[in-house]
């Protein structure tokens, strides 16, 4: 009888210690499950690759005034007890951005052991020569060893450009500039251009003098800059139709730009149609 109770005693202690390690298996599955990247595929129970929380088209800081480091991030699903060899390919015919403007750490970055994730630095490399505002680096995640890339993974990514000064000085704004990009002198071979931009009239508002076409009598031309950012908002739609003395009198009026006060440029792109000079003219400056 004493022998049942101590069996029955023993049998109870180790039903607590094995609920009590089930718990901690428990909570501690409930805490891996708040990483960005499940560690478990559970329908399938294998190991999935892919960029760590992308989106398909991200964007990396270009700052033309300072080197600036940007994070990339490859992940897997499953936990492993050794390495995983990790290759990524430049898909250079779909890259558009010169390799003059910034360096990749490595292509074949190693997840170490114990880690869902490892990182990547796209560094972008300061200069006073502008990048296309649609220039973009293609990075294709090629294979994670121990791990399957699915169909449905996050394994293309399209990297963008978000090309910023640390701050906007719009007091550094006004001044005398030279155009270094003008779609108008490129038609007629025009190869003196210069402009002088003054404040005003409005707040965060200013003006081109003899505006953005090349003839002597062209009016003057009002932008507006967001503080924040240097984007260019909005034109005074009334200056611009004299930016085009002939063609059609029907014109869209779609803004765009940046003013990058760290290095003196400023870039205008005036959409308009109906002009036989196309639908875009590109105006940018740099102060002399």
């Amino acid at each position: 009888m004493r022998a049942t109770k101590i069996n029955f005693i023993m049998l109870n202690k180790l039903n607590l210690k094995s609920i009590l390690v089930l718990c901690i298996a428990v909570l501690s599955l409930s805490a891996c499950e708040e990483n960005d990247i499940p560690i478990f595929d559970a329908e399938n129970g294998r190991a999935i690759a892919g960029f760590n929380g992308a989106i398909s088209n991200p964007k990396i800081v270009f700052n033309p005034a300072a080197d600036t480091e940007n994070t990339i991030t490859i992940g897997v699903s499953t936990l492993s007890s050794s390495d995983r060899m990790v290759q990524l390919d430049l898909i250079e015919e779909e890259t558009t951005l010169d390799e003059s403007f910034y360096t990749i750490s490595s292509l074949s970055p190693v997840i170490p052991a114990g880690q869902f994730t490892v990182d990547i630095m796209i560094t972008t490399l300061a200069s006073e020569i502008l990048p296309g505002s649609r220039d973009e680096i293609v990075l294709e995640l090629v294979s994670v060893e121990g791990a399957e890339i699915l169909e449905d993974s996050e394994s293309l990514l399209n990297i963008g450009l978000d090309v910023q000064c640390p701050s906007v000085d719009l007091s550094a704004i006004p001044g005398s500039y030279t155009v270094t990009a003008s779609t108008f002198a490129n038609f007629f071979g025009e190869t003196d251009f210069t402009r002088e931009i003054i404040a005003g009239p409005g707040e965060n508002q200013f003006t081109i003098l003899e505006g953005t076409y090349i003839t002597e009598d062209a009016e003057e031309l009002i932008f507006t800059v967001d503080p924040s950012t240097g984007a260019v908002t909005a034109y005074d739609e009334t200056k611009i139709e004299s930016q085009v003395s002939f063609g059609p009198n029907t014109y869209k009026y779609l803004p765009g730009g940046r003013v990058l006060t760290c290095v003196g440029i400023i870039e205008l792109n005036i959409d308009f149609g109906g002009s036989i000079m196309g639908n875009a003219h590109v105006f940018n400056l740099i102060k002399d």
